[in-house]
Parts: C-alpha cells; sequence; structure tokens
C-alpha cells in the first residue's frame, strides 16, 4: 500500500504542471529532397508576416525575422527557382516573389485523462512502456503565394493544421526544446507545393 501512496505522489507532483500553451518558432527547416526541376526565374522571399494578435509584438517580430531568413534558405536548399534574389536587387518581368503569413501559431499541452490512472494501476510499466503522458495540440494557420512585379497574385495557398498528438516519454517530442517545429514545417511544406504546382499551371 506504501508503494502504491509513494507511486501516487510522484504521478500527482508531474501532473501538476497543468496545461502549458505556446507559440511554435520553428526553425523552419531545409527540404527533405530537392526539386525534380528547377523553374528558370528568379524569386524574391518577402519578410514573412506573423499576424496571430494573440503573440506579443516584439516577439511577432523576432519570428517575422527569424523565419524570413530560414525561408530564404529552404528555397534556396530546395532549387526550385534559378535563382533567389534578395534586396537591394529587383525582380525582372519573369520574376516572381513569395510571400508567407501565419496567421495563427498556437501550441497547447495538456496531460493525458488516461495517465494517471494508468500509471497507478500499472505501477508506473505506463510510463515505460510508452503510454501517452501528455495530448499535444496544434493551431496552425498560414498562407503562402507568389506575385509577379506588378502585384498580381500568380499562386495562392491557405491552410490550417488542427492536430492533436498523444506523446509518450520515449516519443521526439517529448523533451523536444523546439516543440511544434515539424508540425510548422508540415505546413510551410504543404503550402509551399501547392502554391509551386499552381505557379506551374499559370503560365
Amino acid at each position: 500500500m506504501k508503494k502504491l501512496q509513494y507511486v501516487a505522489a510522484a504521478l500527482l507532483s508531474l501532473s501538476l504542471t497543468g496545461c502549458v500553451s505556446f507559440n511554435p518558432a520553428g526553425p523552419i527547416s531545409e527540404p527533405a529532397e530537392k526539386a525534380s526541376s528547377t523553374r528558370q526565374q528568379a524569386v524574391m522571399v518577402d519578410d514573412v508576416v506573423v499576424s496571430d494578435s494573440s503573440i506579443d509584438a516584439e516577439v511577432r517580430k523576432n519570428l517575422s525575422s527569424q523565419f524570413t531568413a530560414q525561408l530564404n534558405k529552404r528555397i534556396e536548399r530546395g532549387e526550385y527557382f534559378r535563382e533567389v534574389i534578395s534586396f537591394p536587387a529587383t525582380l525582372g518581368e519573369q520574376d516572381v516573389l513569395l510571400k508567407l503569413e501565419f496567421s495563427s501559431l498556437q501550441g497547447k499541452r495538456t496531460p493525458h485523462p488516461a495517465y494517471f490512472p494508468g500509471a497507478i494501476l500499472t505501477l508506473t510499466g505506463w510510463i515505460w512502456f510508452n503510454g501517452p503522458i501528455y495530448v499535444d495540440k496544434y493551431d496552425l494557420t498560414g498562407s503562402l503565394g507568389f506575385e509577379d512585379v506588378h502585384g498580381k497574385t500568380l499562386a495562392n495557398s491557405q491552410k490550417t493544421l488542427h492536430l492533436k498528438q498523444n506523446i509518450g516519454l520515449w516519443d521526439d517530442d517529448y523533451f523536444n526544446p523546439a516543440l511544434g517545429a515539424s508540425q510548422l514545417n508540415t505546413l510551410v511544406e504543404q503550402l509551399l507545393q501547392e502554391s509551386l504546382q499552381q505557379l506551374g499551371q499559370n503560365k
């Protein structure tokens, strides 16, 4: 009985952390593979816009700067375009401007409802056999588009990523200092591929 009480006390102390809200901050990583074909035009990456009003203005500014640099690198390494140019260079008639905006960057971690009773009943076996300890929820919304030198929209993709993931002790996200980075990159890749497909059709 005393052993059960000690286990219960330990688990209770772990569960007292309650809910934790966070804003996925990347980084936006390099692409897993390069483009199958390179478009014979240059691209300029506009400053990434973070318009989620629930995030502090200074944090949004810092995120915008980080995301812009990371997106530039992703586009360059992916070889989607002949060249990635930046200010003070200017777009030519055949070149395009890439614009990315995040209107929601919300993440939340809560204790899994079965964690406490499961761990008690199995004498912590629940934890060591990777039973879910947390539930991570994501609400990510973004839009990515391409414009020509005159500001005309050539392609645009808008997507929302609603995810709910169970996290156990041995899952990568349990001790992940960049929580939400994988999910953010999934959204960016979906937006980019859909817009590139539209751009290929708009010739």
